[in-house]
């Protein structure tokens, strides 16, 4: 009986994984606000692209590098790879392994190597973001040279070079060097990387569109929306927060505030309602000064903005 129930299971898995698969070149369409800086930036990486060039984002977390690079995979009509750096990625993180399973029935070949994300990116023609890219070890950035400069890839499983596709673009994100975690980027890498754009937190009026659009169906008044921002940008400028949140911050603010309106039949969301939400969302999507309580830092300022929460 057990064994029947796992095999219902495991047929209901494989079902459910093939109906959900998502290929590389069909992904949802992003809401990009292409006002002022994005604008630029877009305009910026999209003549690097038709100039046979590489760019680079550099901008705080949040700020929708991103969402941007997913935009320009979608209006070059290209598949889309990334890979977030880390200290745990390796260069087989973004080369490719062989699976064991397949090396014990067929040994060693094409056949039993999965290609890792950066690899199908040169073979197909595909955007690839380096995502964070700072953050990565100076020996895993160096697996990408040949790649960028001689457009051919080294494949050391399998003692082979391929060449890379002629549509192939690659774009790096990276934070600001002054935030924690950070490393300068090799010169070998940065020489590859010939355009440069740079994204802030939007300005109030393009971030009040960003999070409009990204609401959907639950939409906030735009007296609500102002107190979200007021608050938002607040934290942006305290002086006891070294990490401020970001847009995805202001954007969890109004959805969450619009489903609770909702659940509770409420036209209009009161400041004390605003302070509980922020109490929230926020403490966690900030990062204050050793010593600091992010949850009365949160208090402090919705008691600022609002005249309530500091209890």
């Amino acid at each position: 009986m057990e064994k029947i129930n796992n095999d219902v299971k495991q047929q209901n898995f494989l079902e459910l994984f093939t109906k959900s698969t998502i290929p590389s070149d069909s992904f949802e369409r992003t809401n990009l606000i292409l006002d002022d800086q994005y604008e630029l930036a877009y305009e910026g990486i999209m003549d690097a692209y038709n100039a046979g060039l590489y760019a680079g984002l550099i901008g705080p977390v949040g700020v929708g590098k991103t969402t941007l690079c997913r935009k320009i995979a979608q209006d070059l009509d290209r598949g889309f790879y990334w890979i977030t750096f880390s200290d745990l990625i390796r260069p087989s993180s973004l080369i490719g392994s062989f699976d064991p399973t397949l090396v014990f029935k067929i040994g060693y070949s094409p056949k039993s190597f999965v290609p890792g994300p950066f690899t199908l990116a040169c073979l197909e023609g595909a955007v690839f973001l380096a995502n964070e890219m700072n953050r990565g070890d100076e020996y895993v950035l160096n697996t990408l040279l040949d790649a960028l400069e001689e457009k051919r890839l080294y494949i050391p499983q399998l003692r082979t070079w391929i060449k890379v596709h002629e549509d192939f673009f690659f774009i790096a994100s990276m934070n600001p060097v002054e935030l924690k975690g950070t490393r300068s980027l090799p010169q070998a890498v940065k020489d590859r990387i010939k355009v440069w754009c740079t994204l802030k937190y939007p300005s109030r009026k393009t971030e009040a569109k960003i999070v409009q659009v990204n609401c959907g169906e639950t939409r906030i008044n735009r007296e609500t929306l102002d107190l979200i921002l007021d608050i938002i940008s607040t934290c942006r400028t305290h002086n006891l927060i070294e990490k401020p949140p970001s847009i995805r911050s202001s954007i969890g603010m109004a959805r969450l505030i619009a489903a609770r309106m909702e659940r509770e039949g409420l036209k209009k969301a009161d400041n004390k309602f605003i302070a509980e939400i922020a109490g929230l969302v926020l403490p966690h999507s900030i990062e204050v000064l050793p010593g600091q309580d992010p949850v009365a830092v949160v208090r402090s300022i919705c008691y600022e903005v609002l005249g309530v929460g500091r209890d």
